[in-house]
């Protein structure tokens, strides 16, 4: 159970009543929404290419797919940029091709192709719209970057862990630098238990493990921070036996309807946290080592 002495509360309901009251609203920094450092890497890699494949807006409609052709057969390197001009990342795509039978059709967007691979390739561009979006767009590579920021949007979850993560880390650093020239804090360390585990962080004292943390933050609720919070428990036990203290530290507006989840984990778990607890009653914890 939740050792709320150690951490000056009065009582278990006192503890989780804090914890609630006490969450952060978000972690969404500035960095969280669009990693354009990495959409800068993404687009310098195929400026070329893009460039290339923009010439198609030069062109007649009728005359486009003819033209993709001659550019496909003389610059082979444009082919994997096709698929991003519709938001996909695959090398290679299935199609179902649906006629009076249906059939499956695998399309290779690699720059080596065979001539018919390269009707293939046509035909995609033909059917889903490629060929026809040139008549809309003059310049390929504002389009394309605006698909670069959407499709790191699907990154954003786990930028949210990393940005969490970022925060605790910080903080640790800044503490164990301040309360005890003896400690060491290690970050994805690999401690051995009934199996080996990564932790996210590790404080040492004398170059022995003292104190192992697990850091996740949940915006929403779903069958994740329960599974978490399970595996957690799990875990807890297995610390235990290794004569380590176990942190949780979890965070977000989730878990306030989550709370039967909370309490249930609370039950089992000595020193699950939030970020305000941790910074308010870390050095407590520091005292115990």
């Amino acid at each position: 159970m939740v050792k709320y002495d150690v951490l000056d509360f009065e009582s278990k309901e006192e503890y989780i009543d804090y914890f609630l009251k006490t969450l952060l609203e978000t972690n969404r920094s500035y960095e969280f929404y669009v990693d354009w450092e990495k959409i800068k890497r993404n687009m310098a890699q195929c400026v070329t290419e893009i460039s290339i494949l923009n010439s198609l807006s030069k062109v007649e409609s009728h005359k486009r797919k003819d033209k993709l052709r001659e550019i496909i057969q003389k610059y082979p390197e444009v082919i994997p940029i096709i698929p991003l001009i519709i938001a996909i990342r695959d090398k290679n795509i299935v199609i179902l091709d649906i006629g009076d039978k249906l059939f499956f059709k695998e399309i290779s967007f690699i720059p080596k192709v065979k001539d018919e691979e390269i009707e293939d390739i046509l035909e995609f561009c033909d059917k889903s719209g490629i060929i026809n979006l040139f008549v809309k767009i003059n310049d390929l590579y504002a389009y394309i970057l605006g698909m670069e920021v959407g499709l790191d949007s699907n990154a954003r979850k786990n930028r949210s862990g990393k940005i969490f993560e970022q925060i605790l880390e910080l903080f640790l650093k800044k503490k164990i630098r301040e309360f005890n020239a003896n400690l060491i804090l290690k970050s994805q360390d690999n401690i051995k238990l009934k199996r080996n585990k990564v932790f996210d962080f590790v404080i040492y004292k004398n170059n022995e493990p003292k104190i192992v943390m697990e850091c996740n933050f949940y915006s929403s609720t779903g069958s994740k921070p329960i599974e978490t919070a399970n595996a957690y428990i799990s875990l807890q036990k297995e610390v235990d036996e290794e004569d380590l203290t176990f942190i949780w530290v979890t965070d977000g507006p989730a878990w306030k309807l989550m709370q039967d989840t909370v309490r249930s984990s609370f039950n089992e778990i000595e020193f699950p946290m939030n970020y305000r607890v941790l910074e308010n009653k870390f050095e407590d914890l520091l005292k115990l080592l």
